[in-house]
Order: structure tokens, then sequence, then C-alpha cells
């Protein structure tokens, strides 16, 4: 058995879906944090029942664990009770794991993966009742008691260790998180360290030479002297004809040198060059999140879901998306009343400027038969959330 897959299985792609939605998170980087947090959660367990009382302190809080809110996690989220599962998946850990601990490991998932903070904490309050309810699970079906859930943890030792993504472990230094493992992560580092690296050649050794230390010195000026005499004999030789060489050279191009546009991401076709200036936001940062980035990318995905709409049904796909760059544009702009007034004010111009390119693209999917009463509604709330963005 291993627990750590048993658990992303738990993990659906449609679930990792919703839950990224729910708390407006990026899924891409929602994933990165849960293959980094799930087997993070292990060890900290693990390093938790070697400690006297450790494994009887787990096993009440895993026999605690509501038996069925696995099974209905999906349901919960985005609903009224998404706030009560994170807040007693957080202080179920907290009150197993100490403050200092839960608080380390979550912001080494946050920094690891790109997600903040703030997103880190919400996400490891969800994990939380996932793992406890693996455990759980395990623990009703064999029978276990504190011994033999303590013994299943140890059990994994390596396991743990080899699905911790690789440079994780180095924002957990120092924190006792990963003390229960042993020399398993030990082990794995060692044998990263030992595979061959087949980027670079070995410098050639160097052979011993029977010349003379004289013929080492001057041994180089005949081979020079003959290339430099082959090379005047081949440019005398086949250098262009200047009057065939004016003949056959191309007239310059009048095409105009810049149009104001760029090339975007695959399939967006010209990104204008109000949405080109987004690019320069990159690197603003609130804390860990580079709010700029995050900008960036949640508009690049907003105009690939508008654009993508032709027709009735390509509209219907792309109410989802829709809905996720609103909450992309609320979690943005609580992280930009952070920022300092001047760089706020920059941030909001920048993005204000990229509204009537938006904009064209909303006419011109609205303007397709039949697509306006689909998606018009979603459009509005991004419209409006989209302004509050730029009005934070």
């Amino acid at each position: 058995m291993d627990l750590v897959s048993n658990i992303t299985q738990m993990l659906s792609s449609s679930l990792v879906s919703r839950i990224a939605s729910s708390l407006g998170l990026d899924r891409t980087l929602t994933e990165k944090a849960i293959s980094a947090g799930v087997p993070g959660l292990l060890a900290a367990l693990t390093s938790l029942v070697s400690r006297p009382n450790g494994a009887a302190a787990l096993n009440g809080a895993v026999a605690r664990q509501q038996p069925g809110l696995l099974s209905s996690l999906g349901t919960m989220l985005g609903g009224s009770t998404q706030s009560n599962i994170i807040e007693t998946g957080t202080s179920t850990l907290t009150s197993l794991l100490g403050g200092e601990t839960i608080s380390a490991l979550t912001n080494a998932v946050g920094q690891y993966a790109g997600i903040g903070s703030v997103g880190s904490k919400s996400l490891m309050g969800l994990l939380g009742p996932v793992v406890m309810g693996v455990l759980g699970q395990q623990q009703r079906a064999s029978g276990l008691d504190a011994t033999g859930l303590a013994n299943l943890l140890t059990s994994q030792k390596d396991n743990i260790a080899r699905a911790l993504p690789s440079g994780f472990s180095n924002y957990l230094s120092g924190t006792g998180i990963l003390d229960g493992l042993g020399g398993a992560t030990d082990a794995r580092a060692a044998s990263a360290a030992a595979r061959p690296s087949y980027t670079t050649m070995p410098p050639p050794t160097p052979r011993p030479s029977d010349r003379s230390p004289y013929m080492q010195s001057w041994g180089w000026v005949l081979p020079a002297i003959a290339a430099l005499i082959l090379g005047g004999l081949a440019w005398h030789w086949w250098r262009p004809n200047p009057t065939e060489t004016a003949l056959n050279t191309p007239p310059p191009s009048t095409a105009p040198s810049s149009t104001g546009t760029s090339t975007g991401a695959a399939g967006l076709g010209p990104k204008p060059a109000s949405i080109e200036a987004l690019e320069n936001l990159r690197g603003i940062k609130v804390g860990d999140v580079d709010l700029g980035t995050q900008l960036a990318d949640a508009e690049t995905r907003m105009r690939s879901a508008i654009i993508s709409v032709q027709d009735v049904n390509s509209a219907q796909a792309a109410i989802t998306p829709l809905a996720n760059s609103t909450n992309d544009f609320v979690r943005l702009t609580k992280l930009l009343d952070q920022l300092p007034p001047d760089t706020r004010i920059t941030v909001s111009k920048t993005v204000v400027a990229t509204r009537p390119a938006l904009d064209q693209l909303f006419d011109k999917a609205l303007a397709i038969p039949g697509v306006s009463p689909i998606i018009k509604p979603t459009i509005d709330k991004v419209h409006s959330q989209f302004d509050a963005l730029t009005t934070a």
C-alpha cells in the first residue's frame, strides 16, 4: 500500500479544479501545491508519532473525523460549509502539530507552489481532512489502534520521501517536519546526487607530450602561418563579384517596422500593445505572491476563453473559464490593496488600459447569433469585478 497514492487518487482532476476555483487559485499552481502538501503533511504526521504521546493524539484525531466527508467534499466546495471545513481542518492540524510546525509547512507549500501564504493556508485546511480521512479509512478497515496507526505511517517513510517534489525539502530545512523520515530523505538526496549528469562533457584528460619544451612553445607557429596563407587564397578566389552582388541583393522591405502588437499566446492571435504592457508588471510582488505575473496570466486566460466563443456550443463551454476570471479578479483585488500607493496606481493604470481591447473581444462574441443570452450574464459579472480591480 502507498498512502500518498491513495490520497492523491482521492483528489481527482475534477476535484482539484473545484478546489482551485473555490479558493480563487490557478489550477496548475494548485496541483503543484497539492503535490508538495500531501507528502509534506504525511511527513509531519510521521514525525509526530515518533514523539511521546504523538501516536495517541493522532489516533484520537483520526477517530473523530467524519466518515462521509471524503465522499461529500466536492459538493461542499464553494458552498456555505466550505469555510467551516477549512477552519476545522486548520484547527485539527494546529492542535496536532503545533502552530509553529503547521505555519512552517503552510509557508513552505505557498513559497514552493507560488500561491502565497493565504492561499496555502486555505488549501492545507482542506487537505488536512482529506489526509486524516484516508488514515481513518485504513484505521477502520484494519482495526488499528494508536500503535498500529503509528506503525502504518512509519512503514511509509520511503514512499513519502519519494513523493516529496524535488527542491521542496529545501523549504522545510530546520523545521523538524522531515525528522520522522529518518534516513529516507538523505537516501533520496544521495541517489539524486549520484545520478550522472549528461548536460556537460567532462574535460579531456591531458595527454603527455614527448615534444621538447622548445617545440611545445613554437609548435603553433607553422600551422598558424599555413592557415593565414590558405585563408588569403580562398578569399581571393571565391570573393563575390561586387556587380553580381548588387544585382542579386533583394530590395529592402517596405513593410512598417512595428504594428503596435506582438504575437500572443498560442491560438490567441496578435496581442494588443496595451495587453503586452502587462508583461512589465511581472515581478511586482505582495509577500511571496507575484501579483504582476498573476494579473498577466489572468487576462491571458480570459482572452483565451472569450476568443474560443464561435457559436452556441463554444459559448456554453466558455461560461466556466469566464466565471473563473471573476474569481481571479476578486482574489487579485485583495492583493492589489496591499501594494504601496504609487505601485498600486501604476498597476491599476496598466490594467485599465487593456479594457478597450477586451471590450472589443466581448462585443464580437456577443454579436454571434444565439450567444448573447448564454454568456452575457457571466460577462457582466466579469466586467463588474474587473472594474472593482481597476479602482482598487
